[in-house]
């Protein structure tokens, strides 16, 4: 009986403490928000031919960031490694639906359930290494420069960009010339200056170095998984490298998303990023330089990039901080947007925020705007919002 006892008691500690060792954590964040959105719209039934202005109060999810739940896992496996894990849901507060959130990079149809992440892997001291689904390395270091943290009424707001909408325009476009027709009624529609990318990506493996006296750095690369006999397949690479030290934090990042190759070409959207931010204490100052480009896009072809340009600022006064921001992106092809935000920040405490904001934005195109009304979805890319929130984290 006392071996017993004994035997019993041992496995008891043991059974304790591998449950120490394992952690589960859920967490999430609720975010809404009450919007008036102003868009100029192509005209129908009598207004047709003219551009017209649209005015829609709504209710909205996401301001200051994607509403998601999620759950994160770790496990001490010994000597300094675990396994590790995340599973995370996006969904609009307004409706309740599913939403990936930032776009959904080569996935149809209704967002998956853990559309924003789900990945399972190793770390330890030469850093973490995941499979699955995926946040790009370029997202990661994509706000560095917004001193609006990329939200609604950030001008430079790219995680609500075009990439998956580019991606249709790839695979059908012969010529630069029908990339451009095809792509910009959509371009126009996004109430960004900056053109966007995607921020997540299926079947992927990503690596995230450890920090090395304020340097770090991450790589992913995503398998397209949709190679035919006719076509290879498509590739995503991502990257990026920072260093953080104090109140200045500079950074870069890389990211390439392709679609299924032919014989002639590797059809391809590129974005590369340098930004930098500084806290002088009595306000923080952040600016960031963007290139977007279309390569590719015809046998030899590639369209001149687009030059994006940001510079923003917070400033606190005790629980409330403003912050405005301004942004452009100019180039040959698709024209000139520009857009202008101004935000306040409201603590209530350490997990519930109120935010109030408004931003303009509008895009100047080359092209003639009869290519503009052909769709009745098009837009000339003038749009602006009002809107007032609230954020909680849990």
């Amino acid at each position: 009986m006392k071996k017993t006892l004994i035997a019993f008691a041992a496995l008891s500690a043991i059974a304790g403490m591998a449950q120490a060792q394992s952690t589960v954590t859920i967490y999430g964040l609720l975010d809404g928000n009450i919007q008036s959105l102003k868009t100029s719209v192509a005209g129908a039934g009598a207004q047709t031919g003219t551009i017209q202005s649209l005015t829609q109060a709504r209710i909205d999810s996401g301001g200051l960031n994607g509403s998601r739940w999620g759950i994160r896992v770790s496990e001490d496996l010994g000597g300094g490694l675990a396994a590790v894990g995340n599973l995370e849901a996006g969904f609009g507060l307004d409706t309740g639906a599913s939403n990936a959130g930032g776009g959904t990079y080569g996935v149809a149809g209704p967002a998956p359930l853990f559309g924003r992440r789900a990945n399972v892997g190793l770390s330890g001291g030469f850093g973490t290494v995941v499979i699955g689904r995926n946040s790009s390395s370029y997202d990661d270091v994509s706000a560095d420069h917004a001193m609006m943290e990329q939200t609604i009424f950030d001008p430079s707001n790219t995680n609500n960009g075009n990439s998956a909408t580019a991606a249709v325009a790839l695979r059908g476009a012969a010529t630069p010339a029908a990339l451009v027709t095809a792509a910009l009624p959509f371009l126009n529609a996004r109430n960004t200056a900056w053109l966007g990318y995607a921020t997540r990506f299926n079947n992927s493996i990503k690596y995230n170095s450890p920090n090395f006296s304020g340097f770090s750095g991450s790589f992913m690369y995503g398998l397209g998984e949709d190679k035919t006999t006719a076509a290879g397949a498509s590739r995503m690479i991502s990257a990026n490298i920072k260093y953080a030290n104090g109140p200045l934090v500079v950074s870069g990042g890389y990211q390439s998303e392709g679609v299924a190759q032919t014989a002639t070409t590797s059809p391809r959207f590129d974005n590369m990023l340098i930004s930098a931010s500084y806290d002088l204490g009595v306000a923080k100052i952040g600016a960031g330089y963007n290139v977007a480009k279309y390569k590719d896009v015809a046998p030899g072809v590639s369209l001149d990039g687009q030059k994006e340009y940001n510079l923003s600022v917070a400033v606190p006064f005790g629980a409330t901080v403003l912050s405005a921001g301004y942004a452009r992106s100019r180039g040959n092809d698709f024209g000139t947007s520009s857009g202008l935000g101004v935000q306040a920040l409201y603590s209530l405490s350490k997990r519930t925020t109120l935010y109030a904001g408004a931003q303009s934005t509008k895009a100047y195109d080359r092209l003639a705007s009869a290519v503009l009304l052909a769709s009745p979805t098009s837009s000339i890319g003038n749009t602006t919002t009002y809107g007032i929130g609230m954020r909680h984290k849990f």
